[in-house]
C-alpha cells in the first residue's frame, strides 16, 4: 500500500471466507455470463478489483485468458488461491488496495463488479482508485463498473427497523440461520451503515456484521467517471443489456478512456 493512502479496516464480513462464500451462493447476481461475454469480445489480460474468493476471476481465468485479481482481504484471497489450486486454474491473485495498485503493465479489461466500488467512502478514495485504473488502460481497454441504483425510499427508512434478508440452513454449521438487516443512512456523506444480524440455531445476534457503503446516484456517478478521465460507452440497467432507466436496479457502466486522459 502506498504510504499516502489512509489505512482501512477490513469489515468482519470479509474476514470469514467460508461465511462469505455461503452468502455469495444465495445473494450474488447472475452476472457471470455478462462478464464472460465481455471477456470473449475484448480478450485479455483481465484485471478484477475486489475479487474476493474468486467468484468471477476464477471462471474468467478458466477460459484461458490471462487474469489477475486484487483484494485487500487476506482471508478471501487465501480461499480464492485454494479454490484455484484445487481446480487447476492459472490465475494471479494479489493482496493490494484498489486505491493505489500497480501491476506494471496495461490490461485489456478492468472489472469492478457487484457493488465493490461502494466501499470507496470518500472522494479521495474514489479518485485514487479511478486514477489507478486509468494507469492500467490504453485506448483499446475497457473498464466496467457495477453498482446499484440507490433507492431513496429505502435509505430514508427507520434505522432501527429490521428487515428479513435470508432464512437458510448453513451447511458448514449444520444450523438454521435467520439474517436481518438495519440501515442507518448519513445523507450528508452519502454513506449507508448496514448492520447484518444473524440468529443462529435460535440464538439472537450470534453474529453481527457492520459495514459502510457509499451511495452513487446516477448523474453523480456519470460525472465522477467523466471528471476522472472516462467516457461511458454503454450504461446498462441489468446484466442482459437493457439500457439504464430511472427504476433500473443496477448501474452497469462500460467505459473507455476519454480523449483528454
Amino acid at each position: 500500500m502506498s504510504p499516502d493512502l489512509r489505512p482501512v479496516t477490513v469489515p468482519s464480513i470479509y474476514q470469514d471466507a467460508e461465511h462469505y462464500d455461503v452468502l455469495a451462493e444465495m445473494t450474488a447476481p447472475a452476472d457471470l455470463p455478462f462478464y464472460l461475454d465481455q471477456v470473449e469480445q475484448l480478450g485479455g489480460p483481465v484485471l478484477e478489483l475486489a475479487c474476493g474468493t474468486g467468484r468471477i476471476c476464477l471462471p474468467v481465468a478458466a477460459t484461458g485468458v490471462t487474469t489477475t485479481g486484487i483484494d485487500n482481504a487476506p482471508a478471501l484471497l487465501a480461499h480464492a488461491k485454494t479454490k484455484a489450486e484445487t481446480a487447476g486454474i492459472d490465475v494471479t491473485l494479489v493482496e493490494a488496495d484498489c486505491r493505489g495498485f500497480d501491476l506494471d503493465r496495461p490490461v485489456k479489461l478492468v472489472l469492478f463488479p457487484y457493488n465493490a466500488a461502494n466501499h470507496l467512502l470518500d472522494l479521495d478514495s474514489i479518485c485514487d482508485c479511478l486514477a489507478a485504473v486509468r494507469r492500467h488502460m490504453d485506448r483499446s481497454s475497457r473498464f466496467i463498473l457495477d453498482t446499484f441504483n440507490p433507492d431513496p425510499q429505502r435509505l430514508g427508512g427507520d434505522p432501527d427497523e429490521e428487515t428479513l434478508i435470508l432464512d437458510y440452513h448453513d451447511h458448514h454449521r449444520g444450523q438454521r440461520v435467520v439474517m436481518t438487516e438495519r440501515n442507518a443512512y448519513d445523507a450528508a456523506a452519502q454513506v449507508n451503515r448496514i448492520t447484518w444480524s444473524y440468529q443462529i440455531g435460535g440464538t439472537p445476534e450470534a453474529r453481527v456484521d457492520v459495514f459502510d457503503m457509499r451511495m452513487f446516484f446516477p448523474q453523480e456517478l456519470d460525472a465522477l467517471l467523466a471528471f476522472n478521465g472516462f467516457t461511458i460507452e454503454q450504461k446498462y440497467g441489468d446484466y442482459v443489456g437493457r439500457p439504464f432507466r430511472s427504476r433500473s436496479a443496477k448501474q452497469l457502466c462500460v467505459c473507455r478512456l476519454s480523449h483528454r486522459s
